[in-house]
Parts: C-alpha cells; sequence; structure tokens
C-alpha cells in the first residue's frame, strides 16, 4: 500500500467515525446522561457504605446528603472516580467507533453501531440499578433480576 493510498484510507477512517458521532450525537448526549447517573449511584452507594460503617440509617436521602462525609472521610477518591469515568469514556468511544467502521464495511445499515448502543446502554442500567440497591433501595433486586434474564446473564 502506497502513502498517498494509506492516507486516503486514514482520511475515510476519521470521516466515518465523526459521521456516525454526528448522526449518532443525540444518543452520544443520552448515553453521557446515563454515564453521569452512574457516577453519581455510585456515589450514593459508596457513600451508604460509610453511614454503615459508621452505624448511621442509610436511606436514600441520607445517603444523597451524605455524599460530602464519604469525600471527606475518603470513601469516595475524586482521582479514582475521574481514572474511571474517563477510562470507561476512552473505551466506550473505542467500541463506538469499531462498531461505525464494521457498519460501513459492511454496507452501511447501522446493525452493529446500533447493537453497541445497546449493549452499552444495558451495562449502565444494570450498573446504576446495582449502585441504587448498593445505597439501600432493596425493592430494585427483582428488577436487577429481570434485566439479567433479559440480558442473558449480563453482569
Amino acid at each position: 500500500m502506497t502513502v498517498r493510498k494509506f492516507c486516503l484510507v486514514k482520511k475515510h477512517f476519521y470521516s466515518e467515525i465523526l459521521r456516525g458521532f454526528s448522526h449518532g450525537l443525540p444518543s452520544l448526549a443520552a448515553f453521557g446522561g446515563l454515564i453521569l447517573f452512574d457516577l453519581l449511584t455510585k456515589y450514593l452507594s459508596l457513600s451508604a457504605q460509610r453511614l454503615s460503617d459508621l452505624g448511621q440509617p442509610s436511606g436514600l436521602w441520607q445517603c444523597l446528603f451524605g455524599i460530602y462525609g464519604a469525600v471527606k472521610d475518603g470513601y469516595i477518591k475524586s482521582e479514582l472516580m475521574k481514572t474511571k469515568f474517563v477510562g470507561k469514556l476512552i473505551l466506550y468511544m473505542v467500541l463506538v467507533s469499531a462498531a461505525i467502521q464494521v457498519d460501513t464495511m459492511a454496507g452501511g445499515e447501522g446493525v452493529f453501531l446500533k447493537a453497541s448502543w445497546y449493549y452499552l446502554a444495558a451495562t449502565e442500567a444494570i450498573s446504576i440499578v446495582e449502585n441504587l440497591r448498593d445505597a439501600g433501595v432493596q425493592s430494585l433486586d427483582p428488577l436487577l433480576a429481570f434485566i439479567r434474564t433479559k440480558l442473558g446473564g449480563l453482569k
């Protein structure tokens, strides 16, 4: 492959990624919201753990108001959360980029992109429900079991 041909393939690759993301911008924004909600529910879960360790009641409101205390006491570490959050975003972008390329190679139907969005959204939904359960919302256990059953045991 010549250098010129390689540059054309590379240019096409990046243009397809940008085209895929621009068409999926509402999905990308909604997905960003899911990730932020997952982060908030993780904070609630860690706050509940702190309250439990202190022997205090850990209802949802207590967990929400206890987030500051969880940060102060080291249960929530900003560096760790930032690293996990950024790593998750990068991983998701790589997966979506690969799905866009496979769809382009397969004729542009968007099947692989949709499948990757569904998979990522399902894993985020499971994570949110697990975090809320860990924060003391026990009524979500049947929902978690239902989601896992429908997704074939996805964890």
